[in-house]
């Protein structure tokens, strides 16, 4: 009954804070949960807590028997301009809550959460401005088929939101006009659903590898206040991890990810009552992302983290767009853990991505530069029962 409650709750608050942001690779986080961030997002193969519910599912098998539960608090702080054109973004600072809770007994694992996923965010002197989040409300269940093998899936409840005001034409009047005047919410809305499923395999008491599939997004047209936004979807991405247990103090971690926006960002379109305003076409590359990272434990109760994360930026030059640029490649990671009284813990993340400078070479945006990087950090606090 407890679960059924909490699953219910988690549904009427997923409806009501999609997390509009501004994304790292592409339009997903470098990270996800301040553990895996602080090790530049490596998560597939080692307890990283509820934050599993957007990483590996069957991750959740690797924790202790028991109760979990952790409240986070993600900040995205894009810094982004197109100098010479439309200036400086003042979309600057964007807040993502998360919420997880798992439950583990014997053989198996389950819970429930909500997690940003990621999303785009810009606003300009002209009035032109973008937002764009997605996130999901996520039901993992694990099973230790054995010593060493334990597979894990969810069913992701997924939504998106959208708002957009641009100047088509350059007239002065805005071709494209709707928005909300919330930060956690879009006037374009979706909802669908997708899937995770994933492994880990214990080779030795040190080794274990790990590895998940998630589904696209599968979203449906985005609609409200008579406009409806048509070819947007979050990409799948297949991914393999390792972690090695290399002393009692040092964790190792990286992960290897394949992000298919090839087959998800294609062409963007924007309807008013049936009538076509604007084909942004998009056309992005599939997005190998490197993830790596060490975990020090200073003492019982502290643990360091550092990590490096790199994303080839997925969007082609002839296609880049001022109103979502996610274009930064390089990120680097730092955090912490600290464990009180037995069963509570903090921990914390912060995420540098240096400026990453693009210039379009296509009809509708040559020569336009447009520069990016970020600040980002997030906060978790945890406890068990």
């Amino acid at each position: 009954m407890r679960t059924m409650k909490l699953a219910a709750a988690l549904i009427a608050v997923g409806a009501c804070l999609p997390g509009l942001a501004a994304a790292t690779n592409g339009m997903i986080m470098e990270g996800y949960g301040p553990i895996a961030t602080g090790m530049g997002g490596a998560a597939l193969a080692y307890d990283n807590g509820s934050a599993a519910l957007a990483n590996n599912p069957a991750t959740l098998g690797l924790m202790a028997d028991g109760h979990r539960v952790d409240v986070m608090l993600g900040y995205v702080g894009p810094d982004v301009s197109a100098p010479g054109t439309f200036g400086d973004s003042s979309a600057d600072a964007f807040y993502m809550p998360a919420f997880g809770y798992v439950a583990k007994q014997g053989d198996f694992a389950w819970g429930a959460g909500i997690y940003g996923q990621g999303g785009m965010g810009t606003e300009y002197a002209s009035g032109d401005m973008a937002q764009v989040g997605v996130g999901r409300v996520i039901f993992p269940l694990a099973w230790r088929a054995n010593a060493r093998l334990t597979i894990g899936g969810s069913v992701d409840l997924v939504w998106a939101g959208m708002d957009l005001v641009a100047d088509l034409d350059g007239n002065g009047s805005k071709d494209i006009d709707f928005k909300d005047d919330s930060d956690f919410t879009g006037r374009a809305k979706g909802y669908s659903l997708a899937a995770k499923l994933g492994f880990t395999y214990r080779l030795n008491d040190a080794l274990t590898l790990g590895g998940v599939y998630q589904s696209a997004g599968n979203l449906p047209d985005l609609k409200g206040a008579g406009y409806k936004v048509t070819g947007f979807d979050m990409p799948a991405m297949v991914g393999l991890g390792f972690a090695w247990q290399a002393s009692e103090r040092l964790l190792v971690a990286a992960d290897l990810k394949d992000v298919l926006w090839g087959d998800s960002m294609n062409t963007v379109t924007i309807l008013q009552n049936g009538m076509t305003l604007a084909p942004f076409q998009q056309d992005w590359d599939n997005q190998v992302v490197v993830s790596a990272g060490l975990a020090w434990k200073f003492t019982g109760a502290l643990t360091g983290r550092i990590g490096y994360n790199y994303g080839k930026n997925p969007i082609p030059d002839e296609f880049v767009n001022y109103l979502w640029p996610a274009t930064v490649e390089h990120h680097y990671t730092a955090g912490f853990g600290y464990t009180f009284g037995g069963r509570s813990q903090v921990n914390f993340a912060l995420s540098y991505a240096p400026e990453n400078s693009v210039t379009g070479t296509g009809a509708m945006n040559g020569g336009m530069v447009i520069d990016h990087s970020q600040l980002n950090w997030q906060l978790m606090v945890s406890h068990r029962f």
